[in-house]
């Protein structure tokens, strides 16, 4: 498999991810909107840097539960559990109003310190890159040598970068219609990340 391929893939399915209106795109706008572009940047650049060390984290644990004896087994109830926990949180998001803090109001001035800590607080992360690597490698699409993890880790950072990137510089648009993409968007990714769950559940007994 090209290694060029694995950049391209963390690239993707990053990008994907990240791209349904969440707290960390949100923001980003967000930030873009009541300080400047630049500001939406740095906020962008934080976030990517923790999304590196959340995705190899995700990786190396999908690795491990790869070279374990009872692989499919471990495979399919991960897929399960995540797929479940996904479709309960587009659920969610889907049916609550989303309040924002205002960004102003934040003590820390640093956009990127700012990225950092919401990053951190993100705990979908780990169990989509987690899935995700695992499904790829399952299809053939990914390799689990160090290099190889390592290009899809850098571009899944690169990945989100560039969608918080595109939502900074087209924060004004993204803001009006967010409301109506997110519920539109997360009712749809809910059933079918819950049809997926069932059809792993039904598979595995």
């Amino acid at each position: 498999m090209s290694l060029l391929f694995h950049f391209v893939i963390g690239f993707i399915t990053s990008f994907i991810g990240t791209i349904t209106p969440s707290m960390l795109n949100m923001t980003t706008a967000k930030i873009s909107l009541e300080r400047t572009k630049a500001e939406g940047f740095k906020f962008a650049l934080g976030v990517s840097i923790v999304v590196l060390i959340q995705a190899y984290i995700a990786v190396l644990l999908a690795r491990y539960i790869h070279d374990s004896e009872n692989f499919e087994w471990y495979i399919k109830v991960v897929g399960i559990v995540i797929f479940i926990f996904l479709s309960i949180y587009f659920f969610l998001q889907a049916s609550k109003e989303r309040k924002q803090k205002e960004t102003s109001g934040y003590k820390i001035r640093s956009s990127i310190v700012i990225g950092i800590i919401f990053s951190s607080l993100n705990m979908f992360a780990i169990p989509f890159y987690c899935g995700v690597s695992s499904a790829l490698n399952m299809f053939g699409w990914m390799q689990f040598n160090q290099i190889s993890i390592l290009l899809f880790v850098i571009g899944s950072a690169f990945g989100t970068y560039s969608l918080l990137y595109f939502y900074a510089i087209s924060a004004l648009k993204i803001q009006k219609k967010a409301s109506i993409i997110t519920k539109n968007i997360n009712y749809i990714l809910s059933i079918l990340t819950a049809v997926v769950a069932i059809a792993t559940l039904m598979n595995l007994l």
